[in-house]
């Protein structure tokens, strides 16, 4: 039986159910009318039983649909919402996963500050638990300017940022021995229309919105653990990835001078 069937099926039972009860109100109140003592004690019994009925459904319906709600959520894979990626998720939700993170640790974004104020330091560490993919906004696509003035940014601001992450990535890479990579890390530089901030770790996903007119930090994020929801922000990352990133230039990047965001 298809969809539509089940719902007409569905629609025609409710229809009676509620017909039904409806009667035996109306029978009840016609009944109780009579006068007598035998009379309204029968009448009473079946308003009361048509009201019960009545409400029972109603009640039913009401838990039906939050029962449907968390399964559609479950589903999906949807967790949590948080107003804004600063603040309690950036040094909570990130510090916590980050710790226990030991297989898949993805995330991109335009120059990634946050990440790289708090977390530059322990790539290496991080790395010899679970692999790193990072992907950083090209600062000479002109996405990124274009990003500066929806964030109400100086031009070049953005593009600073990037720089500086990749800089201070580099010096990380030359305390290591002989200036080795971790074989387990990589960062990339996509060309392609920044859509969504995504972070990956392990099972689970933070994914958010690029909004004009509002910093990123400050937007609304989503995490999802395995389901519909992240499987296609996985997927997302991947194409970026394969198709449309390059690797880091093999010399250092210069740092941008440039005015620091608000």
């Amino acid at each position: 039986m298809d969809i539509v069937a089940r719902l007409d099926k569905l629609r025609s039972s409710t229809i009676i159910y509620h017909l039904v009860h409806i009667l035996m109100i109306s029978l009840g109140v016609s009944i109780s009318l009579l006068g007598g003592a035998i009379w309204t004690s029968i009448g009473t019994s079946l308003i009361a039983t048509g009201s019960a009925g009545v409400l029972i459904y109603l009640y039913y319906a009401h838990n039906q649909r939050n029962v449907e709600l968390v399964e559609g959520l479950r589903e999906f894979g949807l967790q949590q919402i948080y107003d804004e990626r600063s603040g309690r998720i950036r040094h909570e939700e990130y510090a916590s996963r980050l710790q226990r993170a030991r297989y898949h640790v993805d995330i991109i974004g335009f120059g990634l500050t946050s990440f790289r104020v708090d977390y530059i330091s322990d790539l290496g560490a991080l790395a010899t638990r679970a692999k790193v993919r990072i992907l950083l906004l090209d600062p000479d696509s002109p996405f990124a300017a274009q990003r500066d003035r929806e964030e109400g940014l100086s031009e070049g601001v953005i593009a600073g940022e990037i720089r500086e992450f990749v800089s201070q990535y580099e010096r990380q890479r030359s305390l290591s021995p002989n200036g080795a990579t971790p074989p387990r890390i990589e960062v990339r530089l996509y060309t392609c229309l920044p859509l969504l901030n995504v972070f990956r770790i392990d099972d689970e996903i933070f994914y958010g919105p690029y909004l004009a007119g509002r910093a990123s930090r400050k937007t609304v994020t989503m995490r999802a653990r395995r389901g519909v929801i992240y499987d296609q922000m996985v997927h997302h990352f991947d194409e970026v990835w394969e198709r449309h990133s390059r690797p880091l230039p093999h010399v250092p990047v210069a740092i941008a001078a440039g005015p620091s965001p608000t």
